[in-house]
């Protein structure tokens, strides 16, 4: 109801990326417990395009006066795709965000990321969230129902080494990486939970080319390759040096089913020249015709 330039939260800004594009380095942004779209209007192709070096937080009820004070889990802060007709998918944002080229301490934290639809021409990787070349740090996060045609449904790496914590990955789709697809990429993962995601390969995660994420205290629930290998993971090998060779600790696999009927590697699929090291991890109900675990 203010001057709409973002200096309190009475005169706080309507529009999520304006306030993004008119950001400075080292700024942080709060954002007030709703709904956000990337436009009011039908363009597909837009996204909340995260700014080099800007922290972007929700779970804010519009009140506070430290970042400390907010709730994030009972106020939650929505970032959807659903820009055409709620009952049609088809019509959504190719990505809910983009990042490209940020830093480390480019953050986003607070919300729940949504009704991304990755599914046409070049714009068929990373329904939730397309990451290229970037090493933001994703905290705090609820990424569901997000969908891609070719890779990661709810997030596509692309030489990308971001560092993901205290993050739910649930119902999201893709060909392949139904939660992630990394390419060329190394993320962190601490305290991640993969539930009900599904691909033809690698329902939780899909490991490609030269990629060894780090994955620790992480839960992988009723992931399902489909018609593909690796329930929760799959892990891409080579002879040329660019192996996917992750590092799983203090980590569960449980419960996942196939409905193929040549399906390898229930919980995690490696192939060849792939070296996956597990620590401390627990393995439970998980099935393939080949490897059930």
């Amino acid at each position: 109801a203010g001057i709409n330039d973002g200096n309190s939260w009475g005169n706080a800004y309507t529009d999520l990326q304006e306030a993004i594009e008119r950001a400075s380095s080292g700024d942080e942004i709060w954002v007030a417990k709703g709904t956000y779209k990337p436009t009011t209007g039908t363009d597909r192709t837009a996204s909340f395009t995260l700014k080099n070096n800007v922290e972007i937080y929700g779970g804010f009820t519009g009140t506070e006066t430290s970042r400390e004070q907010r709730d994030f889990e009972n106020n939650e802060t929505i970032l959807s795709g659903e820009i055409g007709d709620a009952s049609d998918k088809s019509d959504n944002s190719y990505h809910v965000v983009l990042a490209n080229k940020t830093a480390l301490n480019t953050v986003l934290d607070g919300f729940t990321i949504t009704r991304g639809n990755a599914n046409q021409g070049s714009e068929d990787d990373g329904g939730g969230i397309s990451n290229i070349s970037s090493s933001a740090t994703f905290t705090n996060l609820v990424i569901a129902d997000n969908n891609a045609r070719g890779n990661g449904g709810g997030i596509y790496n692309s030489s990308s080494n971001s560092k993901l914590t205290n993050i739910t990955f649930s119902n999201n789709s893709a060909s392949r990486g139904g939660g992630i697809y990394n390419d060329n990429s190394s993320p962190s993962l601490t305290n991640v939970n993969f539930e009900n995601n599904s691909a033809n390969g690698g329902g939780g995660i899909y490991n490609s080319r030269n990629s060894s994420p780090r994955i620790a205290n992480t839960t992988f629930k009723f992931n399902s390759s489909g018609t593909g290998d690796g329930g929760a993971i799959y892990n891409v090998g080579s002879n040329s040096g660019t192996s996917s060779n992750p590092i799983i600790t203090n980590s569960l696999f449980q419960g996942k089913s196939n409905s193929s009927s040549n399906s390898e590697g229930g919980a995690s699929y490696n192939g060849f020249y792939t070296r996956t090291t597990i620590n401390n991890s627990t393995f439970i109900g998980n099935n393939s015709t080949s490897g059930g675990a």
